[in-house]
């Protein structure tokens, strides 16, 4: 009788078996097939209040919660999404996005579109630096695609460098005081002048634009869409820089490429970037958009 009760009790204890309700069906768990919480987040290499936060947001949900104490119980496939839903916060996704895609029921749209974004945006930001190793002085000519920009803009006059550093400098603090949400694009400015167009530099002010990129619109946001443009990189300070303009009038009419907008000036490695930075590890690249005859 002895024998019977105690491999009983150890039958009982190794097998207890609590009913838990899911979709609206009696299931039957065995304990030993779930993990209590330390065990599940030590399997995904998170910690506890990493994997309650992930409850809280609705990533996941315990196949069950004891009522008597509270213990939370995982299953295999709470740890497997767990560790997806690490992946995919590792590639830069969202917790909204990660929702939408399992409500959605894993349409891979809901996460393809905004990985393959980031994947171009990276893929810009790897090639603006590999920009940067070329020489002072050095020129690079190129036809180029400009990205979609959101952007405040405050109009000013000026002609020198500092008129447009002083402009933006301005501009750049008044943005951040009204609470913009600041792009990690670079700033740059947008020219109203043709002087270049006609083989010369003239030395009368112009009007320009001073544009801060943002991340989301604002009531006096405007968007730039992508457009072709002819590209000139320079490096180094801005002594020498205006002749970049005179190349690109050069190329316009040596590659019969015709305007389409105002020309900008794109500030990749200037003055605000850092202190530290040497002028002459500058990198600006001029551009103008012209027609896409593609």
């Amino acid at each position: 009788m002895t024998f019977i009760y105690n491999h009983t009790i150890m039958y009982y204890n190794t097998f207890i078996c609590e009913r838990v309700k899911e979709k609206g069906a009696i299931m039957v768990k065995k304990q030993t097939d779930l993990f209590q919480i330390t065990e599940a987040a030590n399997a995904c290499g998170i910690s506890r209040s990493t994997l309650m936060r992930l409850e809280e947001k609705e990533l996941i949900k315990p196949v069950y919660i004891s009522e008597e104490s509270g213990r939370r119980y995982y299953d295999n496939y709470n740890i497997a999404r767990v560790l997806q839903i690490e992946k995919f916060r590792n590639m830069g996704l969202s917790n909204d996005e990660i929702i939408d895609y399992y409500k959605s029921g894993g349409q891979i749209d809901k996460i393809l579109l905004p990985l393959e974004k980031m994947l171009s945006n990276i893929q810009r930001s790897v090639d603006e630096l590999r920009l940067q190793s070329h020489k002072e002085g050095d020129i690079l000519i190129d036809i180029i695609t400009l990205p979609k920009v959101i952007c405040r803009m405050k109009k000013s006059i000026g002609l020198s460098p500092k008129d447009k550093y002083d402009a933006m400098y301005s501009f750049y603090t008044e943005c951040v005081k009204k609470g913009c949400v600041l792009s990690d694009e670079p700033l740059f400015d947008i020219l109203e002048r043709t002087d270049f167009l006609n083989g010369y530099i003239s030395n009368e002010k112009y009007p320009f634009y001073v544009c801060v990129p943002l991340r989301e619109e604002t009531d006096d946001s405007v968007i730039l869409p992508s457009c072709k443009a002819l590209s000139v990189l320079y490096y180094g300070d801005y002594e020498d820089s205006e002749k970049c303009w005179l190349i690109i009038g050069e190329e316009l009419k040596k590659r019969n490429l015709k305007p389409s907008g105002l020309p900008r000036v794109i500030g990749i490695v200037a003055a605000y970037s850092g202190r530290e930075i040497a002028e002459r590890k500058y990198c600006s690249r001029f551009v103008i958009p012209i027609e896409n005859n593609n």
